[in-house]
């Protein structure tokens, strides 16, 4: 090894600790940003439900011309 910031080499195809390491903290982060994600879709539907139905229908048309104009743009870049 030349500097400290480099791993030394693992044998027998095992990870090194520092790679065990960056593997939790990619699994954590997947996890925490599943569950926040789920949370706000949660509430989104709690609120969604509450609201009477002209706002519902106010919000669909508006989600569904968002969606529209980005299926829009994505055909567009791969020229679909």
């Amino acid at each position: 090894m030349d500097s400290i910031t480099e791993r030394p080499p693992t044998t027998n195809g095992q990870k090194g600790r520092h790679e065990v390491e960056r593997d939790g903290d990619e699994l954590r982060r997947a996890f925490v940003a599943g569950v926040l994600g789920a949370v706000a879709a949660s509430v989104g539907y709690l609120v969604y439900s509450r609201l009477e139905d002209e706002h519902k229908e106010a919000v669909r048309k508006t989600v569904m011309k968002f969606v529209e104009d980005k299926v829009g743009d994505l055909r567009s870049q791969f020229k679909i």
